[in-house]
């Protein structure tokens, strides 16, 4: 690790080795990593928000049954979510996670978006549509609505599964 702060004994060196040491938490580094994919995310978002607005003049809903609001979906956000699947997966899995990156680890990652997606999807329809939150908040807390549970379900899919071996039960007895 290369120090800022060679002096330990400084405020500045002390709050340095105190970023170190939080940075080699999962947890941490997880949020950092999770932050920076969402704001990729709502940077395309806004993106394809606005084209779809001003260029193409398109409705950015797809509504299935005009008689129920619930059942629109937010085509931007879709198309931003399935390019971010692949940005996510990199920079989960190399910073962190720290593992490998692997083909079929990042083909089978969009199945820990799922839950993701359909949380963030149902929470722009409660924010947008039943509560007539703006748009540009919506998704933003849309996301948020689903960060405590995507912790645990991505570290499950990213990280390999490791068997605890029966050379340690063996020694026990």
């Amino acid at each position: 690790m290369n120090k800022i702060f060679k002096n330990e004994n400084t405020f500045l060196g002390k709050f340095e080795s105190f970023c170190w040491r939080m940075w080699e938490k999962e947890p941490i580094r997880f949020l950092f990593v999770g932050g920076f994919n969402a704001l990729i995310s709502l940077i395309l978002t806004y993106i394809f928000r606005y084209c779809f607005e001003n260029f193409f003049q398109w409705n950015p809903k797809f509504v299935i049954n005009e008689n129920i609001s619930l059942l629109s979906f937010d085509i931007p956000f879709i198309i931003a979510f399935v390019i971010g699947i692949p940005i996510a997966y990199t920079t989960q899995t190399l910073f962190a996670f720290r593992t490998e990156w692997s083909w079929v680890r990042l083909a089978r990652y969009p199945l820990s978006s799922i839950p993701n997606f359909i949380l963030q999807l149902a929470g722009i329809c409660l924010f947008e549509t039943i509560l007539s939150i703006p748009y540009k908040f919506s998704y933003i807390l849309a996301q948020f609505v689903a960060l405590p549970i995507m912790f645990f379900i991505v570290k499950f899919l990213v990280k390999p599964i490791t068997l605890k071996s029966k050379k340690n039960e063996d020694v026990s007895k």
